[in-house]
């Protein structure tokens, strides 16, 4: 059995809003191009046959027989910024599904954490693509603790596919996202600064964890897991948990001492 691995790194999938038609002219960019375009662009050599820019200028009009007509336009539209390659932006996906085996984690000698699990993701009514899904680290501990076959969930990642040739010859593709957090920043920064608003809400596991890998703070309702090491923590935690801390200190010592005022009050207090 041959098994060839095709990498296909993509990264972010944008949905446009749709743009209503009207009855004398093409469909076209609003008047706002960058909301509703969005091109990975690479830095070339300036095109000659367009001018510096490497701009056309047309637009699209009517003959006498019903015809489409391309034009030169006197108003050129902003050229698409240009996005510098990076691997880790190439072809990524955004998924949604239902998790169709439960989740299972294993730890590594290295030190690394594994959890793979299987989504199923409707592509028709009657068609349903198989995607396997893999996490690591921290967040594979988050789905091992909270996520359910039979749960319908978003995750975004690397897609990566296996072409499998079996004995008889036949080849088969299985497709597998490398789960990331391309928006594990942004709701990791959401958990955050919902901590810090009402940090009583979690349970601070810093002094009893069960193990190293075991979250620091956890929502006693929803269950949702922080780590001070979190990779894709904010770069503000730290400071702001240092003054948390201090704060509460401060007012566990207050307390104290207000405790210790009325016990040395009830010590002359005549029965």
């Amino acid at each position: 059995m041959a098994i060839q691995h095709a990498p296909l790194f993509i990264k972010n999938l944008h949905f446009l809003p749709k743009i209503p038609l009207s009855n004398t002219h093409l469909p076209c960019l609003s008047p706002n191009p960058k909301s509703l375009v969005h091109l990975l662009s690479f830095p070339t050599k300036k095109d000659k046959r367009f001018g510096t820019n490497g701009g056309v200028k047309c637009t699209m009009e009517y003959n006498n027989n019903g015809q489409y007509e391309r034009s030169v336009a006197s108003q050129q539209h902003p050229r698409p910024s240009v996005i510098q390659w990076k691997k880790e932006l190439c072809n990524s996906v955004q998924l949604i599904g239902i998790v169709a085996t439960p989740v299972q984690i294993k730890h590594l000698s290295s030190g690394k954490v594994l959890a793979w699990s299987r989504l199923a993701v409707k592509k028709s009514p009657t068609d349903t693509a198989w995607i396997n899904l893999t996490f690591w680290d921290e967040l594979a501990h988050v789905a091992s603790q909270h996520i359910e076959k039979g749960h319908q969930i978003y995750v975004s990642g690397r897609l990566v596919s296996d072409t499998v040739e079996a004995d008889d010859g036949k080849q088969q593709t299985y497709y597998k996202v490398k789960n990331y957090a391309a928006n594990t920043t942004g709701s990791t920064e959401e958990l955050w600064q919902a901590f810090f608003a009402n940090p009583v809400d979690w349970w601070d596991n810093r002094k009893n964890k069960r193990s190293p890998n075991y979250p620091d703070f956890k929502h006693k309702d929803t269950g949702e897991a922080l780590w001070i090491e979190g990779r894709y923590n904010p770069p503000w935690v730290k400071s702001q948990l240092s003054i948390l801390d201090t704060r509460l200190e401060s007012f566990q010592d207050q307390q104290a001492s207000i405790g210790a005022n009325f016990m040395s009050g009830d010590d002359f207090t005549p029965f």
